[in-house]
């Protein structure tokens, strides 16, 4: 099943503030494609373009090969490869660079590589859109603020963060930061480019290997009949589900007003809440531990501002997270069969 089928009514609800008649023949280079932005973001471009004839062109762009649920169309053209050694001279109107190692996992394990794709690809993808005159959205991170004062709370797109360079997490948040430094000096040199910061995005799309802890936990309480957590999950986090994160962060690349924006949702929780909404709805036991597992680094609370967003795109509707958590949890039952 394509996703935009699993997600065809969430899709429907995502609102465009731009004429999309001139997206009529455009190309979309989208990196990352088999992450949980990516294929959303195929899968949405896809559905778009069949509702509405446009004939849009999808370069879609992977490490490995591309997952079952992109869709197949001769408008779409799939490239696996190492986008930091092997990058093909391309042409299209935008780039949507979503490729990184976003799971603490993998960013630890592959620490250099982080940082390169920030920095080193990042660079030639931009000298790239540079020569096609291509308008560009830079996916950027919540870990860019690093820890925030309580009072700051939710953080707004003005507060400069607070990151210590030499703890875990540092590989993927600082090379963020130096990504945004990128993405400016492109942008004073001409480059029409976009940044936006995300929360957690969360829904269908996601890998049954992603990592990540809604979906561990997800994975864990489906399983092993109980859900174990490592800690105590006082830590605050804000969520987004994934047809909110397509319709803002492509509003942001076609039709805003200013450079960078806040991407997030509505719903704050503990991890902790979020893990009784799972065993609740799985029907599993929760399990606390007696001793507490951390990644240095790790943000005790981080709840986003997504008033400067919503402001200016008049976005008042959001899905809701208990559907969204329900909808999450039926997509990896599917991919677990």
């Amino acid at each position: 099943m394509y996703l935009c089928d699993f997600l065809a009514d969430e899709y429907a609800s995502v609102s465009l503030k731009k004429d999309v008649s001139e997206l009529k023949g455009k190309t979309f280079f989208i990196t990352g494609a088999n992450g949980l932005i990516g294929s959303n973001l195929v899968n949405y471009l896809y559905y778009l373009d069949k509702k509405e004839n446009l004939g849009i062109k999808i370069i879609a762009h992977s490490f490995s090969q591309p997952v079952d649920w992109l869709p197949k169309s001769n408008n779409i053209s799939y490239i696996a490869s190492d986008l930091a050694r092997d990058l093909p001279d391309l042409k299209y109107d935008y780039l949507i660079h979503t490729a990184t190692y976003g799971q603490p996992k993998k960013f630890i394990q592959n620490k250099l590589g982080t940082v390169k794709l920030n920095t080193e690809t990042l660079i030639k993808l931009l000298e790239m859109s540079q020569r096609n005159k291509a308008d560009v959205l830079f996916i950027s991170s919540s870990e860019t603020y690093g820890q925030v004062p309580q009072d700051l709370m939710p953080v707004k797109e003005t507060y400069f963060g607070n990151v210590d360079t030499l703890s875990d997490r540092a590989v993927y948040a600082e090379s963020k930061r130096m990504a945004e430094t990128i993405c400016d000096i492109f942008a004073k040199d001409g480059l029409n480019i976009k940044i936006v910061r995300l929360a957690i995005g969360y829904g269908p799309g996601v890998k049954y290997s992603d990592s990540r802890f809604m979906n561990e936990f997800i994975k864990r309480a489906l399983t092993e009949g109980k859900l174990t957590m490592m800690d105590a999950g006082r830590a605050i986090r804000c969520f987004c589900f994934i047809s909110d994160v397509v319709e803002m962060m492509l509003n942001t690349l076609f039709s805003s007003k200013e450079m960078l924006y806040n991407i997030a949702g509505v719903d704050n929780k503990t991890i902790r809440e979020v893990a009784e909404m799972i065993t609740e709805t799985i029907k599993v036991p929760l399990v606390l531990p007696q001793e507490e597992e951390k990644i240095g680094g790790t943000p005790s609370q981080l709840a986003l501002s997504n008033e400067k967003y919503c402001s200016e795109f008049s976005k008042t509707a959001f899905v809701d997270f208990e559907h969204g958590l329900k909808k999450t949890i039926e997509w990896l039952k599917m991919l677990q069969k």
